[in-house]
């Protein structure tokens, strides 16, 4: 508890002004009405109270340590003025501050789509969204040494550009054909998994 003279005294309050005065206003009603409602940190359950068995200079009015600055802002407005400026103060400190992290986050969301946006397949032209084909053909090893393996060509192609292969898929070897792919399918990589979950490291040679 916190001596309300005392308070009065350090803010420099006109003569006029007593402690008994504070207690009169409306607005203290209220705030004391408030604070009596809530549960008040220090354990004290008491907002003010009268100590009139004190020596002098230490007797009257003592308030919860909440209560200083109210009585300090009613006691002296150039007080009050003050902590209203300082409050103003924290608040745009603290806005500024959240402002920077979001322009931060702003920053890192803009800089996480960009590298989204390197990686999204260019736009297809309408009615061309599935205009290439795939094939996967099989090439006899010239080398003495291979000549238990064959080379897989993974290939594939637009339809416009498809006739140099016209030769492959008009012959009597061994391939895999598919048409009416989406642009962005790589069926590729599917393969490539398959050849390296299947076979002994040994057994292939991917380029």
């Amino acid at each position: 508890m916190y001596q309300m003279q005392s308070i009065l005294t350090a803010c420099f309050a006109p003569d006029t002004k007593h402690t008994d005065d504070w207690f009169k206003n409306q607005s203290t009603q209220e705030l004391l009405s408030e604070a009596q409602r809530d549960r008040l940190p220090s354990g004290s359950p008491k907002t003010h109270e009268n100590r009139k068995n004190l020596p002098n200079g230490l007797r009257g009015w003592y308030v919860h340590r909440l209560l200083v600055n109210a009585v300090a802002m009613w006691a002296s407005p150039r007080y009050a003025w003050h902590v209203y400026r300082l409050l103003d103060e924290i608040h745009r400190q603290e806005r500024e501050e959240l402002e920077n992290k979001l322009e931060a986050k702003d920053e890192v969301i803009e800089a996480k789509d960009k590298s989204i946006q390197k990686r999204i397949p260019r736009s297809v032209p309408k009615g061309k969204e599935k205009n290439y084909k795939y094939m996967i053909y099989t090439e006899e090893m010239e080398n003495e040494e291979d000549k238990d393996m064959v080379m897989l060509h993974l290939v594939r192609r637009n339809n416009k550009s498809f006739y140099d292969l016209a030769k492959i898929y008009k012959s009597d070897r061994n391939w895999f054909y598919r048409e009416n792919l989406p642009i962005s399918m790589t069926p590729n990589e599917d393969v490539k998994q398959i050849v390296q979950d299947t076979l002994p490291q040994t057994h292939y040679d991917m380029k």
